[in-house]
């Protein structure tokens, strides 16, 4: 039994014995702890995630360290050895699959990087990351783990990133004459990423033991909602060239909303980033209501008030949204 959880109950009972919702789950929480088999499986999985990530950034790091004193043929004999391992590993160790899984996706980003350094391919940065992807994504299907799921939208999400152009740059916010239609290419193409987790959830034979992978799920829609964000942002402050953005990121906030509220992919830390990208919007287009033709102190202090309220606006609704889910699980 947890002593302190159970100290806090009664402490609670004392305070207010007629409100019993905070005082029943730290009853239950005290009385019936995780149990250890659980736990030890969560640190065994950390710990060769972990492993995993030491074993590819310090093969990495250490023929790095070496650069000058290994042949072509040598360095590149000690990274396709490593990757050969690592699925060997994986396929032969199902306890460790997923960590093998994991450090061989880490070397091969780091052998195609080599290849494309040393035999000048000529290719662009953004296909180094799309090939990586690419060839990737079959152990990623098969090994149905949202570890992997999630790695694997970060190295797709860079991909795209470099492969759309100025959204890593901020050039969208430049004074160079930008197209709309380009615009709202590049906010479909990071839906389309978006969409990833939840339509590997949707198949049967992709599907992930938990159902919807929650990390990766929360990845894909944070870089999607921080890219709709900054080019609706730049839609508002460019209103000439990019006119069509705003509305279009608008209605693509609107929809992760409603999503991570009503749907059954509903999350809460993905609501939380949807209400940011709103908050983002909001607050770009009422600076650029309040400040279109000088930069007054009053408009200032109204600029400064909106903010407030929306960020206290915004954290009380999550709260009570949360309030109000945990009432649901418990009921």
């Amino acid at each position: 039994m947890d002593v302190q959880l159970y100290r806090a109950a009664e402490r609670l009972a004392a305070e207010d014995p007629a409100d019993a919702h905070w005082r029943q789950p730290l009853y239950t929480w005290a009385t019936e702890p995780p149990e250890g088999d659980l736990l030890a499986r969560m640190l065994r999985r950390g710990l060769l995630a972990v492993a995993a990530l030491l074993f590819g950034s310090g093969l990495i790091f250490w023929m790095a360290a070496n650069w000058q004193d290994w042949s072509r043929s040598a360095k590149l004999g000690l990274i396709e050895g490593a990757l050969i391992a690592l699925l060997a590993a994986a396929c032969l160790l199902p306890r460790v699959r997923n960590a093998a899984l994991l450090g061989a996706m880490l070397v091969l980003g780091g052998l195609l990087a080599f290849i494309g350094q040393t035999y000048q391919t000529g290719a662009d940065a953004w296909q180094l990351f799309a090939a990586w992807a690419g060839l990737s994504l079959l152990w990623v299907l098969t090994a149905r783990s949202d570890l992997l799921w999630t790695t694997w939208v970060a190295v797709a999400a860079l991909a795209l990133a470099l492969w759309t152009g100025p959204i890593g740059l901020l050039g969208w916010f430049s004074y160079e004459e930008h197209h709309g239609g380009v615009a709202v290419l590049t906010m479909l193409a990071w839906l389309a990423l978006g969409l990833v987790p939840m339509l590997v959830a949707s198949l049967p034979w992709l599907r992930l033991a938990s159902g919807l992978g929650r990390w990766s799920h929360r990845l894909a829609v944070g870089l999607a909602l921080a890219a709709w964000a900054g080019l609706g942002s730049a839609g508002i402050f460019m209103m000439d060239s990019l006119s069509v953005a705003w509305p279009v990121a608008a209605v693509l906030v609107a929809g992760v909303l409603w999503m991570s509220l009503r749907s059954r992919w509903r999350d809460l830390p993905s609501l939380a980033l949807a209400m940011l990208a709103a908050n983002v919007l909001f607050m770009a287009l009422a600076t650029r209501v309040l400040f279109q033709d000088d930069y007054e102190v009053g408009a200032l202090l109204l600029l400064g008030l909106l903010g407030m309220a929306c960020l206290g606006g915004s954290a009380t609704w999550l709260l009570r949204q949360q309030h109000a889910w945990n009432q649901g699980a418990q009921a």
